[in-house]
């Protein structure tokens, strides 16, 4: 997995949900101070984003954080005790729409791309990003399904969709989204979607066939939903295949899949 005020406000960390076995985690991120890296999409994601969720799956429980709440730390702080209360049979999903993030039905609308989801993190120079053709998505054995909105060296686009912005792929999902289809059918759907409004990302989905096969948001199922920049640097630990560590970019920086992964070797396995 390579992994602006907004309404009445931005919602108060401190006053979330308790966690259950059906939460949904939302970090979103559009506004990046002393940047022009600015997005729009990401504060009507999370918006629409529950309240389709909510439509089809009332029972899930919803923690939201974001801008300056979207932070790195506010990220491995929610996955962590996710990853501790977990049992065999329950499943981690993350959504991830960001830049580089592979290894995460109603009418169309007009749209508008507006820019991608990259961040070129000012601390590194800019540099192409390789495509990694070693990289077979699979599993390895643990309890987590990784749904992203582009391959590893795609962007995401933030568009517009009848005047309302959205990331691209959220807004697929939302329009894809069904009870009783499995995250396989869901990916599919996505991604033709995508392909259909003439958007050049091909969308993702990594994990066992098991859990890929089941029933969206069925059983014990806990979510960790990202809308925010993505971004890529020189491989830190030398484990990757193409030289590159890829994460999301969050208020305060970026996350690598480095960290994201170490957390996730204390999931349940599944056998």
């Amino acid at each position: 997995m390579c992994f602006k005020l907004f309404g009445g406000g931005l919602p108060d960390p401190e006053k979330q949900p308790d966690l259950t076995d059906n939460s949904i985690i939302s970090i979103a991120c559009g506004n990046f101070p002393g940047t022009a890296n600015d997005l729009k999409g990401p504060p009507h994601d999370q918006v629409d984003f529950e309240k389709e969720i909510k439509s089809w799956f009332p029972q899930y429980v919803y923690r939201k954080f974001l801008d300056k709440h979207a932070t790195c730390s506010r990220f491995m702080s929610e996955l962590r005790p996710v990853v501790a209360r977990m049992n065999s049979g329950d499943l981690l999903l993350f959504i991830m729409d960001t830049c580089y993030s592979e290894t995460n039905t109603r009418d169309v609308l007009p749209k508008i791309a507006i820019q991608s989801r990259v961040y070129h993190n000012p601390k590194y120079p800019v540099h192409q990003k390789r495509i990694n053709k070693e990289f077979s998505p699979g599993s390895d054995g643990l309890n987590y399904v990784s749904m992203s909105a582009c391959r590893d060296h795609e962007t995401a686009a933030d568009a517009y969709f009848n005047h309302r912005a959205n990331g691209a792929y959220s807004y697929a999902l939302m329009h894809t989204m069904e009870k009783g289809i499995t995250y396989r059918e869901w990916d599919i759907r996505a991604g033709t979607m995508l392909q259909s409004l003439g958007f050049p990302q091909h969308c993702t989905i990594e994990g066992p066939d098991e859990l890929i096969d089941r029933n969206i948001f069925e059983g014990t199922v806990y979510c960790i939903y990202i809308s925010s920049h993505g971004s890529h640097i020189y491989d830190i630990s030398g484990d990757e295949p193409d030289s590159q560590d890829e994460g999301p970019y969050f208020y305060d920086g970026m996350l690598i899949d480095d960290n994201i992964r170490e957390v996730l070797e204390g999931l349940p396995s599944l056998t």
